[in-house]
């Protein structure tokens, strides 16, 4: 059994970025310009934060902190609508689209010890979070998945803002974001901030983006398998059809009510892709440029080279 989404995949665009990346055990400097908005906290002395940088905003930082110790990163993921649309239906179709593939999908995979488990949504009115194993959280309500002193957290929310700013309307998404503390990055190699030039963002961090979109029974080996068993299994598939529709994953995590052992998530493919592709642009920005080697004194005992970047070469050999 899988959900059938009331929205479709191609009406929206996927985006990744560095939401922040904080640094510490820096002497404070003048820094030069950046791209991003960068943030010296003075509770903290010897850290820096950098919001929304870019991958030459990194590559600058890398070059006056070779040895700044990253601690921590939080890299987003977001979806807008493909379209221009009018603001009312804008907001519908993100709201749809937070529902049906966010809301009732999102399962990320956890590298054991850097997550406590915790499920909730944040509600901004009440000011409290509340479980959604019964129910689709609203379109303003922030999905939490971890608390914040977490290795590793993954939100999802309906952004409308940034730095406490409101945003033109063509700029509202829906943003899926993971944060890892100097526990998770250990397991991701991630010690400096040169360390993610070159990084591979999608093999490395497409775990937390991970959506599913059905479930199954874990099938027995074919020695145990009977006529009576495959029937049982069929009819808690159709069972579980109305709880995918209505609720999601949380029906079937723990606390939901078809929560039981020995099920298998089926992965949603065609969204996981589209994430993974964001991220893959994401890492090809970040990618050390190729080098190609030239000879500068041709001496058959000792030839000495130097490096220059290929794009460089290939322009030069065109004259």
């Amino acid at each position: 059994m899988a959900t059938i989404p009331t929205v479709d995949l191609s009406d929206f665009k996927f985006t990744a970025g560095i939401d922040y990346i904080t640094l510490k055990g820096l002497p404070k400097v003048a820094l030069p310009p950046l791209s991003g908005k960068a943030i010296w906290p003075r509770k903290f002395p010897g850290r820096l934060t950098v919001h929304d940088a870019t991958a030459k905003d990194v590559r600058i930082l890398a070059e006056l902190f070779p040895n700044g110790i990253i601690d921590e990163l939080e890299v987003r993921v977001d979806i807008r609508s493909a379209k221009q649309l009018t603001e009312e239906l804008q907001r519908k179709a993100l709201a749809a689209f937070k529902a049906e593939f966010v809301a009732k999908g999102l399962l990320p995979d956890f590298i054991a010890g850097t997550n406590s488990g915790f499920r909730g949504a944040y509600d901004h009115r009440i000011q409290k979070t509340v479980p959604y194993n019964h129910r689709v959280p609203k379109a303003d309500q922030q999905l939490l998945m971890g608390h914040r002193n977490d290795g590793a957290q993954v939100k999802s929310y309906y952004k409308r803002l940034d730095q406490h700013q409101y945003l033109a309307v063509k700029q509202h998404c829906i943003r899926v974001e993971v944060r890892l503390n100097r526990m998770a990055l250990d397991h991701h190699h991630l010690l400096t901030v040169r360390d993610l030039c070159g990084f591979k963002f999608r093999r490395g961090l497409m775990r937390y983006f991970s959506h599913v979109s059905g479930s199954r029974a874990r099938k027995a080996r074919k020695s145990r398998r009977t006529p009576l068993l495959e029937l049982l299994h069929a009819t808690m598939e159709k069972i579980d059809n109305p709880y995918w529709d209505r609720v999601g994953i949380g029906a079937f995590l723990e606390g939901g009510k078809r929560h039981r052992a020995n099920i298998i998530f089926r992965r949603d493919t065609a969204l996981n892709d589209r994430i993974g592709q964001a991220l893959g642009r994401l890492e090809k920005s970040f990618s050390a440029e190729k080098f190609v080697r030239l000879l500068i004194f041709p001496n058959p005992r000792r030839p000495a080279s130097m490096r220059l970047p290929a794009a460089l070469v290939k322009s030069a050999m065109t004259y």
